[in-house]
């Protein structure tokens, strides 16, 4: 990690007399730097040099989304009007502190907060359908099954290399054989099934830790680094599994409130669902960080259960209409 002295020094700060490095995070490293006046957030990032185009378009998107008036928290620029600074073969940018407070996963319960999430995506939504698409990433949805499986024996033989498995690891070794079962046996979803559903341009990684509150509304939005092109059902989607944990009544309170700012229909959103569903079966992003990256920090994103998202989905579908 870069010197606070000069980070200071690149931004022309008041004098650093304290670091902290806060407990969320998942990917990129962050630092907390405090003057005599306020506090800024540094962000290192993991990226390689090849990334860099990523980090500009990141930047821009964050910037553009500021200026339309939303709380988004944007890059400090640089003297020359940069917002990327190199150092020893590393991108870094500094971003003022939040206001606000944010509200653990589990505490996201109240009808105001949850309503005022539905209000705040709908509201982003509707702001970045003008944006360029050609300006963010668009990402593939295409799945393969040789390549999960293949995957999922790496994970199974890093746990198995481990010294010592607790019950964690062995409950994560079971949810693996279930999900493999249940891919085995599933019907293939076409991923170009919901290709006549409008894609725009979205935040990308909208949830709770990623926002901060103040009077029961969204005082800022953060991490804008997985801006991307795609149907927004998909981030609405995204949304009601990780915040809402797909419970009926808080997905209808936080649906509601988006659709009052931006309509939506219920076959969109189902339509998406569809394939949402089996792209997420496929999804071992963190179990792969943790366990062949050694990130520890994405260790409460694992679940040692699988449950189909269809399943659920259907429990709740009637909710959404």
């Amino acid at each position: 990690m870069i010197h606070p002295e000069l980070i200071s020094s690149a931004w022309n700060l008041p004098s650093i007399h304290a670091t902290a490095t806060p407990t969320t995070g998942t990917i990129h490293q962050i630092l907390l730097l405090s003057t005599d006046e306020t506090t800024y957030v540094l962000r290192a990032y993991r990226y390689a040099q090849k990334d860099r185009p990523r980090i500009v378009a990141e930047h821009a998107l964050s910037t553009y989304a500021h200026a339309q008036g939303l709380p988004a928290i944007a890059p400090i620029a640089l003297p020359s009007g940069d917002t990327i600074l190199e150092h020893e073969g590393r991108f870094y940018a500094l971003y003022p502190c939040a206001h606000g407070q944010q509200i653990p996963r589990e505490q996201v319960t109240s009808p105001a907060i949850i309503t005022a999430m539905g209000h705040c995506l709908g509201e982003l939504h509707r702001i970045l359908s003008a944006y360029p698409h050609e300006k963010v990433r668009r990402p593939s949805f295409a799945v393969d099954l040789a390549s999960t499986f293949s995957k999922m024996e790496k994970i199974e033989a890093a746990i198995g290399e481990k010294a010592c498995l607790d019950a964690f690891d062995h409950h994560i070794l079971a949810m693996l054989s279930q999900r493999r079962t249940w891919l085995q046996a599933a019907h293939t979803v076409d991923v170009q099934g919901f290709s006549s559903v409008e894609h725009q341009v979205l935040h990308g990684d909208y949830q709770e830790s990623n926002l901060f509150f103040e009077r029961e509304r969204v005082s800022a939005i953060i991490d804008w680094d997985q801006g991307c092109v795609a149907p927004r059902p998909w981030e609405i989607l995204r949304t009601l599994q990780y915040v809402f944990n797909l419970d009926g009544p808080r997905c209808h309170l936080f649906l509601n409130a988006y659709r009052e700012v931006f309509p939506l229909s219920f076959e969109e959103l189902a339509l998406t669902a569809h394939v949402y569903g089996w792209v997420q079966a496929h999804n071992l992003w963190a179990y792969s960080s943790f366990y062949l990256e050694n990130n520890h920090r994405v260790r409460h994103l694992l679940t040692p259960r699988f449950t189909p998202f269809e399943d659920a989905w259907a429990e709740i579908a009637s909710f959404l209409r």
